[in-house]
Parts: structure tokens; sequence; C-alpha cells
């Protein structure tokens, strides 16, 4: 079965959407797949595009999984207008370089950003191949609940574009129960909907017990820094907590970074570290005591499940999470770390100075996050799942 990825974001680009695609690919294809990834430039969040690659019309990598790379409009990932015409170069370049990637039994696209799913549904019919749209996060809804999208006109066409590509895929999966509720409620969708849990690669991670607290607790924050994280109250929590309690390290990029990174500045127990490589990630959860995952107090975020609340599960460290919903639900179940309501500043310093009073609390919920991501979300048994559900979609097209 002939597979392609058609997806704005990819290695070696940093990023959870850009590992977890990445994996997939090459997952699927180790299984017996034909797999090609068709890409841009890579060039994000900075709009760069990174050497040794320059921007131009198509490029062929050769691999154990083929990319396809076209051009793109590379812009900084901050502000709707630049990320749009960004989204839309790749939709279009993509659509004009589409033969290249050769023929195919299913296309899987991701969205956001929603311009590539648009391309994925005329992408796939060129190929008279089956249509999978990943939807990693509700757009438009996401960003209008943000306050990042406000104008009703533009609402209304993102509205009715999503639905025409849900409209024309075969399936649509997400990695969430919060998600996949909402999908099925939206006529163009429902029946269609296919939740494939979330995975990690246990191997990145040594999975060491954490250090000896013998001074304070060690917390390290690994990932987006964009306006569903909210990190400015992580900042204000280690300064309530202060560094007798907590030293935080902050690690990333995105749309919030500048005025996170002036934030962190003020405050002596939090060090800023911009974007690093996601291959020191483990390295840095092995040097702390506790991951932190943050999430926005906006209800579209309680069906949120980042990825990287499970790589500070899969290093074997609790979990300081600020969020409700599903990814609260998961930390109390398996009893992986502490819980805090999002954008409550008084009540995460709180869950700090609780874990820091707490050593074989911390050894103890680490253990657990490892047992849970081992049973239920790795790599593995991920690709199977989706090994499974790209087989009958294809046979299901065969078919009709």
């Amino acid at each position: 079965m002939r597979v392609v990825f058609l997806t704005h974001y990819f290695p070696p680009e940093k990023g959870a959407a850009q590992t977890r695609i990445a994996a997939l690919a090459g997952g699927l294809q180790a299984a017996g797949l034909d797999v090609t990834v068709h890409t841009g430039f890579p060039h994000y969040p900075d709009g760069a595009v990174k050497r040794p690659y320059r921007n131009r019309a198509w490029l062929r990598e050769a691999g154990p999984v083929p990319v396809l790379r076209s051009a793109v409009c590379p812009v900084a990932n901050r502000g709707v207008a630049r990320r749009l015409l960004d989204h839309t170069g790749f939709a279009a370049s993509a659509l004009a370089t589409a033969p290249l990637a050769g023929p195919a039994d299913v296309v899987v696209v991701e969205s956001p950003p929603l311009f590539t799913a648009a391309a994925g549904v005329l992408y796939a019919r060129g190929k008279r191949a089956a249509l999978v749209m990943n939807v990693a996060d509700r757009w438009p809804a996401t960003a209008v609940e943000l306050g990042a999208l406000t104008n009703a006109r533009a609402v209304a066409a993102a509205e009715g574009l999503e639905r025409w590509c849900y409209r024309h895929a075969a399936a649509v999966t997400t990695p969430t129960e919060g998600i996949a509720a909402a999908l099925e409620r939206l006529p163009e969708a429902a029946g269609k909907v296919a939740r494939v849990l979330p995975a990690v690669d246990l191997e990145r991670f040594a999975a060491a017990p954490p250090p000896r607290l013998d001074g304070p607790l060690r917390v390290v924050y690994a990932g987006t820094i964009g306006l569903a994280q909210n990190m400015a109250t992580l900042v204000e929590a280690a300064r309530l907590a202060g560094p007798e309690t907590v030293a935080v390290t902050i690690a990333g990029d995105g749309a919030q970074a500048q005025e996170v990174e002036a934030r962190a500045a003020s405050v002596d127990n939090v060090t800023w570290l911009g974007t690093v490589a996601p291959d020191a990630v483990p390295g840095l959860y092995a040097g702390a005591h506790a991951g932190a995952v943050l999430l926005g107090a906006q209800p579209i975020l309680d069906g949120a499940f980042p990825t990287k609340l499970l790589e500070v599960m899969a290093a074997r460290r609790p979990v300081v999470l600020g969020a409700r919903g599903e990814s609260a639900r998961e930390v109390r179940e398996a009893g992986a770390g502490v819980v805090a309501d999002p954008d409550d500043a008084p009540a995460l310093a709180d869950a700090l100075r609780r874990l820091r009073a707490d050593p074989a609390g911390v050894a103890r919920m680490g253990d657990a996050g490892l047992a849970r991501v081992r049973e239920r979300y790795s790599r593995a048994r991920s690709v199977e799942h989706w090994r499974e559900l790209l087989t009958a979609v294809a046979g299901q097209c065969s078919v009709s």
C-alpha cells in the first residue's frame, strides 16, 4: 500500500508535530507500507530556510522514507496574516508538485494548517487516493477561543473550509476524546472520526530515577511557547514559590517566546534556554526532578493532550500540570504528578511546594507515569493502529 503524508511541518524543524509525523512515517515504512512525505523547506519557527537547504521549486531526498520538498513563503511564526501567507504558499506549491510524489492509495494530511488540509482534498483527488485528515487541533475554533482570530467574516470562511475538508475525507483522525466528540457533532465528519492515541518514543529517554532532591526542585518545560500554553503562569508560579523551593528551566520557541523570555529575565529562579535540539530534551529531563506542562483556561483546551505530557512521563519524571480536562484526568488517574487549575499561578506555586516537600512522591509519581506510557502510549502500538486504519481506508476506497 502506498501512502503519502502531506504536512507543512517536518524535520529538521523542531517541534512535537515534526517529531510525531517523522516517527509515524518511519514506523509505517518499517511495517511494510510504501511511504513518502511531501513537505516544505524547513523554516519554522523563525522564517529562515535552514542550511543546507535553499528555497526552490522542489527537492527530492532519498532515505528510509523518501521526502519531497516544495517551495514555501518563509515567514516567522508570529501574526495571523504572516502565517496565512506561509500556509497558502506551501498549499499552492504542494499541489503544483504533487505528481512528483508518485501514485498513492491513501493521502494523510495534517491539520492545522487548514490550508494544507484543503490542498489535501485536491491532492488526493488528483491521485485518486483516499484522504485521511489528521486533526491535531481544531482550527479555526482554537484560534477564535484564544483570541487570535476575531474577524467574523474570516471565521465564517474558515469554518466553511473546515467543513468542506471533512466532507471530502474518507476518515478523520484525532488524538483526543474532546476533539473526537466535537467532530462527531459536525454532519460533515460524523461517522468518519477515529481516535488514535498519541504516542511517545520510549527509547529516547533513559528513564533513570530522578536526581537526589537536596536543593530546590528542578523543573523543566520543553516545548511550544504559544498562546495555548500561557507560559507566564509558570514564570509567576516560580517567583511565588521562591528559589529555595524551585528552579525552573524553559526550553522552546513559539509565538509568545519573546514575551515569556522578557518575564523570565526578571525572575532569578527561572532560566531561559530558547530553542534546543530534540535530541537535547531527554538530557534536560534527566537532570531535572519534574517536567512542567501548561495549557490555558479556554474551554476548547480541555480536550487537548500535549505530546510533552507523555515525554515527561516517559522520562520517569512527575508532571507539574496546569490544565483541566483530558490532561488533568490522565495525570490524576495514573498518579503521575500534581495538578493545578490553568492560568492560576498561586495554585501552581502551591503544587510546586507540595512536590518539593515530598521526595518519595517524586520517585513514586515518576514510576507511575513511566508505567502508564509503557502500557498505553508506545510508538509500536500507535504505528499498528495507524497501519490497520490506513489499510481499512484503502480497502474501502478500492471497493467503492
